[in-house]
């Protein structure tokens, strides 16, 4: 089941996180609950019998791509691009197809809201997943954290 995210979600959230990334892109639940508190209408929580399998954090923003591990202190007041900050499916989940279901999501959510674009920072294992889903890389700097091989793409 899809819905809503909840404050309640986030230590879900966090191990779903770690299953999904390993130890090298923890983000902190002050950062994601930031995230949830900007811009609770782009986050979304996947459950199955009461078991987090896979979350989407999205929000407002402008082109290029926001500091990682840093709490977002506001949102652009001419937010006109919609921005995926992340997007995990435990393994648990791997195969259903979860991860396009998220993203479906997002993707509604964004043009509801007329942005005019939608990015995000594809991690380097996952520039086929988004490529597959129609994003193209931007030849825009990313701050530092991202990773090696890290890509700012955007939809067409």
């Amino acid at each position: 089941m899809l819905r809503a995210m909840r404050m309640d979600d986030l230590d879900a959230v966090l191990r779903i996180q770690r299953e999904a990334y390993g130890d090298d892109y923890q983000e902190s639940a002050e950062v994601l609950a930031r995230k949830l508190r900007l811009a609770p209408d782009a986050c979304w929580f996947a459950e199955r019998d009461g078991v987090g399998l896979g979350y989407v954090f999205a929000h407002p923003w402008t082109a290029g791509a926001p500091r990682l591990h840093a709490p977002l202190a506001s949102l652009p007041p001419a937010a006109d691009h919609g921005f995926l900050h992340d997007l995990a499916v435990s393994p648990r989940a791997r195969g259903e197809r979860l991860g396009g279901r998220l993203f479906a999501q997002v993707l509604d959510w964004s043009r509801a809201a007329e942005h005019r674009g939608l990015q995000l920072v594809a991690l380097a294992d996952a520039v086929g997943f988004w490529r597959r889903l129609g994003f193209v890389p931007c030849a825009q700097a990313l701050p530092e954290g991202y990773g090696v091989g890290a890509v700012l793409m955007r939809l067409v």
